[in-house]
């Protein structure tokens, strides 16, 4: 037994960050985000959105639209400045099931965005005038806030003819086919841009936005540029790396991209417990996922049901401990990141007090990890001195309210 609990101690110690090794790492962000945007080389890229912060007076009802994984939702959505906003309504459907498959490379550019258009169809409720905003979360070339064209798929999304083409024109091509002529696509944005807007929008405020649930994503208000900048944070190479890091990159399908990523988004905190649980028990471990972990904590899942064998309560008592120890890395590996941001934001001048906008199942499902966020930021790397309360306020509508404050903005 004493072996048992020494062995997750010691494998729960190698998961924690330090003060020091926190803002090593803010150090790092920083610096990085600052060459990016000097157009020096970095791991960080400063992707200029064209979009500027709202002021939360914007009013209108507008369509939106949000394509950025496995699902393509269109809502039709009420901006009323003070009194905050109205989802009118929302249709949602998979890009594949049973009975299509829209990822395919057997698909058509055409049969994708006439699939895409008919769910706008049904949230607008028919032709009606309508400017619409598109939170299209994949890599595009973007020249300013209205359109930007495809470079390459992601997330297994195959069908050819898109790349290189402008994506609102193809939306826009598919809406005439539909007969929804007066619907106007007026801006495209990604998700972590719309979560920034629509945090701003109600009144909070945020000067950086993060997505973390599948994927993680990072970008921020560049007073110099008047705009929001994409960091593309995935691809940060400043992690600390565990071995356990190192064996879920070199069994991914693209070993040694988007580093940052494999430490904190959803898609791969799960095999970083996994491999984890496999150098504590001994064993092979069954694949199973981030939700699955948080059922474990929360009491919901016991470890046996989980892992399909049986284990001793030590052994329950350490594999919930290591859960936590992920869970609680990527927070703080969060909280440092945006200390980066915040120091290049304060510069010499000070930290005032703010909030953080984040989207993502990591702050919406986890308990406690928004608070493991602000404390990675306002007890790790701060100060004592500073004393200044950064708040993170997760924001589960943001891509959607995001892209119609954008076509708001872009009108």
């Amino acid at each position: 037994m004493a072996d048992t609990i020494k062995n997750w101690e010691k494998m729960r110690q190698a998961l924690q960050l330090s003060g020091a090794e926190l803002r090593e790492l803010a150090q790092h962000f920083r610096k990085s985000a600052e060459d990016a945007l000097e157009g020096k080389e970095s791991s960080l890229s400063a992707l200029r959105t064209y979009l500027g912060l709202p002021t939360g007076r914007e009013t209108g009802t507008f369509l939106a639209l949000d394509f950025g994984g496995t699902n393509v939702r269109a809502s039709r959505i009420r901006l009323m400045g003070e009194q905050g906003f109205a989802v009118e309504s929302k249709v949602a459907k998979p890009l594949k099931c049973a009975d299509y498959d829209y990822t395919a490379s057997s698909k058509t550019a055409d049969e994708l965005f006439d699939f895409i258009a008919a769910i706008v169809k049904e949230a607008a409720d028919g032709n009606h005038d309508y400017k619409l905003g598109f939170t299209f979360s994949f890599a595009v070339d973007q020249t300013s806030a209205k359109d930007a064209s495809l470079i390459a798929w992601s997330k297994e999304i195959a069908v050819p003819g898109v790349a290189g083409q402008s994506i609102n024109g193809l939306l826009k091509e598919a809406l005439v086919r539909a007969g929804l002529d007066r619907i106007e696509p007026v801006a495209l944005l990604n998700d972590t841009t719309a979560t920034l807007l629509s945090s701003v929008y109600q009144h909070n405020p945020s000067r950086i936005g993060i997505v973390c649930g599948t994927g993680f994503n990072m970008c921020y208000y560049e007073p110099a540029l008047q705009m929001i900048v994409n960091l593309e944070a995935a691809g940060f190479d400043g992690g600390p790396a565990t071995v356990w890091d190192r064996l879920v990159d070199e069994a991914s399908q693209l070993p040694g991209d988007h580093p940052f990523e494999k430490m904190i988004g959803g898609r791969y905190l799960s095999e970083v417990c996994r491999v984890v649980f496999g150098e504590y028990l001994k064993r092979d471990i069954p694949y199973f996922t981030t939700r699955d972990m948080n059922e474990l904590i929360s009491g919901q899942q016991t470890a046996e049901e989980l892992l399909g064998f049986a284990v001793s309560e030590e052994e329950q008592e350490g594999l919930c401990a290591l859960v936590r120890a992920v869970f609680a890395r990527a927070a703080q590996l969060i909280g440092a990141a945006s200390f980066g941001l915040l120091s290049h934001l304060a510069e010499d001048k000070g930290f005032t007090e703010q909030s953080i906008a984040i989207e993502g199942s990591l702050v919406e499902k986890i308990k406690g990890v928004p608070s493991l966020i602000e404390d990675a930021i306002c007890v790790f790397c701060m100060a004592p001195t500073e004393n200044t309360r950064i708040h993170v306020i997760p924001n589960s509508n943001g891509a959607s309210v995001g892209a119609a404050i954008a076509a708001a903005l872009c009108r």
